[in-house]
């Protein structure tokens, strides 16, 4: 216990630091003395810029890992996460449509319009997907998986159509929102997409118990008397709808999903109560200081995080197979 505690409290300091030093990192330099002067361009750019990025990173990388948490949850794998079952890539699909076909279509015009699009498009794979693996009023976990394979490969290949068939300017702004970036946070978008960030910070003590006997199996939960198939449903919609609001604003952001929850259920172990938020503190820390050192490493230009996120993520992911591989 005294473990669990010493670690949540060191994620949360973590956290803390993190914003903090994201704050000061950026291609201007910002003195205190700049933030006393409401009226000057340096505490503009802090207030108007660089704070709603930092809550934005702090909001989407805690719902990614939170979200991966609970993926590897519901499938009882480690190596599962939001990215495999499809939400991603349906978010991905409506943004590209609404950025190569938005012209032609009269409310798909405005950056917002495509975020509301994107957004949809995780919503929609979700339905998707617990509609090809439901059968006779039960949801199998492993149809579930199989079926957010398909809907991924199938995304996938009309995003290469539409990169096939996109325009120049069209194609650049493809490629960024593949990167993934918080460049496009403000403090209107934080206030109308919050509620689906805090939504995990509510939720996880509601669910987290029932999370812990479905490991056990669907079989053994069902006789400890856990609803499974409701517990299913409500598990995939809660991360269509904290995904898809994350991809929506910021584009695909990789492996913060997959990574966060293993390093938090190496140090922790995989009791549910404390892996969910713990997961959410450790995720936001780790994208909001990522993102403030993709800001300076080439400034005045920035690397989009989605690059950073994945260089590091994926060495990660190989050691995790190989270290499956051991176990066999």
């Amino acid at each position: 216990m005294k473990r669990k505690v010493l670690f949540i409290l060191s994620c949360l300091i973590f956290t803390i630091f993190s914003a903090i030093v994201s704050s000061l990192l950026g291609a201007m330099n910002i003195s205190w003395e700049d933030l006393m002067r409401s009226e000057s361009v340096e505490s503009r750019v802090f207030f108007e810029l660089r704070i709603p990025r930092i809550l934005l990173g702090l909001m989407v990388g805690g719902s990614l890992a939170w979200s991966g948490a609970l993926a590897q949850g519901l499938f009882r794998n480690p190596i599962v996460d939001p990215g495999l079952i499809g939400i991603t890539a349906g978010c991905s699909l409506f943004a590209s449509i609404a950025i190569v076909l938005g012209a032609s279509i009269p409310f798909l015009h405005s950056i917002w319009s495509t975020v509301v699009f994107s957004f949809l498009g995780g919503i929609s794979s979700s339905f998707i997907i617990f509609f090809f693996a439901k059968s006779k009023g039960r949801t199998d976990v492993f149809s579930l998986l199989l079926s957010g394979i398909a809907v991924n490969a199938i995304c996938f290949s009309a995003i290469g159509i539409l990169s096939y068939i996109a325009n120049e300017a069209q194609l650049r702004n493809l490629s960024l929102w593949n990167m993934g970036s918080l460049g496009g946070a403000s403090w209107s978008n934080l206030k109308s997409f919050s509620v689906f960030f805090i939504l995990p910070i509510f939720v996880s003590p509601l669910i987290a118990k029932q999370l812990n006997v479905f490991i056990l199996g669907e079989r053994e939960a069902n006789h400890l008397g856990v609803s499974t198939e409701f517990l299913k449903t409500i598990v995939i919609l809660l991360i269509g709808v904290s995904v898809g609001a994350c991809i929506s604003l910021v584009g695909n952001i990789g492996f913060v999903g997959l990574a966060v929850p293993h390093i938090v259920r190496l140090a922790i172990g995989q009791d549910y109560k404390y892996l969910l938020l713990t997961s959410y503190l450790l995720g936001g820390g780790l994208l909001c200081l990522a993102d403030g050192i993709c800001r300076i490493v080439i400034a005045p230009s920035e690397i989009p995080v989605g690059i950073a996120t994945a260089l590091l993520g994926s060495p990660f992911f190989l050691s995790l197979i190989r270290k499956r591989m051991n176990h066999i």
